[in-house]
């Protein structure tokens, strides 16, 4: 895959986590309204109004989706 369609994930304590070490968290959303997106699953509600991402890791519900080549409105701003 290349590097600008890679999905990455940053946890505020952790750094740089891999994919497999976030969880998608929705107890708001039905299952008809998740949708995977390069392997991620997320809802229309969570990616605009939510932070359903949790870092296995530390716990953190603060962690940060990084998608350059997707346009969802609920992203970390690219830094390029």
């Amino acid at each position: 895959m290349e590097e600008n369609t890679k999905v990455t994930f940053t946890c505020p304590n952790d750094g740089e986590v891999s994919q497999d070490d976030v969880v998608f968290l929705c107890n708001v959303c039905s299952h008809d309204e998740i949708k995977e997106i390069d392997g991620v699953y997320l809802c229309k509600r969570c990616e605009t109004d939510a932070n359903p991402l949790e870092c296995r890791i530390c716990g953190s519900k603060e962690v940060k989706m990084h998608a350059p080549h997707l346009d969802l409105p609920h992203k970390e701003p690219s830094s390029n």
